[in-house]
């Protein structure tokens, strides 16, 4: 990249805030020399300043474009814990879902399902996903659906990325 402007990381960052996946295809193009491993180590370390990473970022801000290019990522980590309450990136995009956009939200959570992201793990207040959907019927049935296909061993990849080359930009109707 060039000496001025945003770094990589700060790149990232702001495509997750602001939905702008061409900003991730930015970075993906000037990293076109390293291998897909260094590729998903530095896509898996970046996080913001209250120790968010990129997926705990989009689904903080209803960011479903961009949360697909990641899953696109080779390697790229689909359930880490946040700093603050241990939060995967489910966690935060039920709140999202019952807090601020329902549909929005329930699109992401089923995207992240698809995509691998395990409705099992507990944050460090022992909660699942699931027990911060207050009830709602359609992100419980999604959330469990995913739970059962990860427990009896029906997921098609055991990575974490999409395994179908982008069935879940299907939201971008």
């Amino acid at each position: 990249m060039a000496d001025e402007g945003a770094s990589p990381r700060e790149l990232i960052v702001e495509a997750c805030r602001r939905d702008q996946p061409h900003l991730i295809e930015q970075v993906l193009h000037d990293m076109e020399e390293q291998t897909n491993e260094q590729v998903a180590e530095f896509f898996n370390r970046v996080t913001d300043t209250m120790g968010n990473y990129a997926l705990h970022i989009c689904a903080q801000y209803g960011s479903g474009e961009t949360m697909d290019h990641l899953f696109d990522i080779q390697g790229f980590e689909c359930d880490p814990k946040n700093r603050l309450d241990e939060d995967t990136p489910l966690h935060v995009a039920v709140r999202y879902a019952m807090e601020k956009d329902l549909s929005v939200g329930t699109e992401i959570i089923e995207m992240m399902c698809e995509a691998g992201c395990d409705p099992r793990v507990r944050n460090k207040h022992n909660q699942l996903p699931s027990e911060l959907a207050r009830g709602n019927k359609e992100i419980m049935a999604i959330l469990q659906k995913a739970a059962y296909i990860m427990a009896e061993g029906l997921q098609n990849n055991g990575d974490g990325a999409e395994s179908d080359g982008g069935s879940a930009s299907d939201m971008e109707e």
